[in-house]
């Protein structure tokens, strides 16, 4: 699909306006950041930022909803080039290896995140919208590999969950993080519990 040369400029806008505002909520903080900061870093005025974006919700919304759709497309991209020769070892690997090339982009993510959890209701229930898309994309493209549907959903919120646990360990940077071991970890596992449950 083309871009008029209209929609090509807002775009191009909207991208800036969301590079300063990543910027200046990292170096300031969400709370110590105002549109007119925003706009005055992007050398445009208030009633441009407006047009753009009407509320600071709007803007962390919308770089929120970015960061999940860079995270979905790689875990789908990953998913997607697994085949049935993989061993299940192999699969998990594979994803927490690409878990660990998103991890970077994970800081401003994790700010938002508790920003709106903590503190704005109405951003929370936004973005439990857009966690429910992205788990249930997964689910949708683990179960063409899974062939079990209540599988599938639940290792779409185990992958989550991990996403988010190895994000935060990647931000405290305290320790280099072992996906070999944690995949082989899972699988042991997992072939102890249907082992035992025989």
């Amino acid at each position: 699909m083309k871009l008029n040369r209209g929609t090509k400029q807002n775009h191009n806008m909207k991208e800036k306006i969301l590079l300063a505002s990543i910027d200046l909520m990292r170096k300031n903080g969400i709370n110590n950041t105002s549109l007119a900061d925003i706009a005055r870093e992007v050398n445009i005025s208030k009633g441009t930022l407006y047009y753009h974006y009407s509320s600071k919700d709007d803007i962390i919304f919308d770089i929120a909803d970015n960061h999940l759709n860079i995270i979905s497309k790689a875990l789908l991209n990953c998913i997607k080039q697994v085949n049935s020769d993989f061993t299940t070892e192999e699969f998990v690997l594979i994803i927490l290896k690409n878990i660990s090339d998103i991890e970077g982009t994970g800081r401003i993510h994790m700010y938002l995140l508790c920003e709106a959890i903590t503190s704005n209701e109405a951003l929370k229930e936004r973005i439990g919208v857009k966690y429910t898309e992205w788990r249930t994309a997964l689910e949708n493209q683990m179960s063409d590999i899974i062939n079990d549907k209540s599988n599938a959903k639940a290792a779409s919120f185990l992958l989550m969950s991990i996403v988010d646990g190895l994000v935060v360990q990647g931000l405290l940077k305290a320790e280099k993080i072992p996906y070999s071991e944690i995949a082989r970890f899972l699988i042991d596992y997992s072939n102890k519990i249907k082992t035992t449950s025989k």
